[in-house]
């Protein structure tokens, strides 16, 4: 990119930190952190939504996300909690599959005997 021709401060200042001895990740980390600090740089107008200062109601949003989100958890929990025991007090549900590791290792699919000589073939 350094010879790419444009002048790239934040990429040129990265390049000479590692023909320098530094590590490049921690080169290119300063570089854009000293980029930063300048009121009108690109990276600066990139980054400052995502690092800059949070509001109250920032804060308060993602709190409730995360409450919302445990509490459909619990939700989802409880139903299927429900449904478990519902599908094993009733014996006629004792032939229905269910997506748990140990039902599914149960489960014999039977093929046709076309289907079984193709396969063999195919073996």
């Amino acid at each position: 990119m350094v010879a790419a021709g444009e002048p790239k401060p934040v990429v040129g200042a990265a390049y000479r930190d590692v023909l320098e001895g530094e590590e490049p990740e921690a080169a290119l980390v300063a570089a854009i952190k000293a980029a930063m600090a300048q009121p009108d740089n690109v990276w600066r107008r990139l980054l400052e939504p995502v690092t800059g200062v949070r509001t109250q109601n920032d804060y308060l949003a993602q709190v409730q996300c995360t409450l919302d989100a445990r509490a459909q958890t619990q939700d989802w929990r409880k139903r299927a909690k429900f449904w478990k025991r519902a599908a094993q007090e009733d014996g006629r549900h004792g032939e229905t599959v269910t997506p748990s590791v140990s039902a599914i290792s149960q489960v014999v699919d039977v093929l046709p005997r076309g289907r079984m000589e193709r396969v063999g073939e195919m073996l």
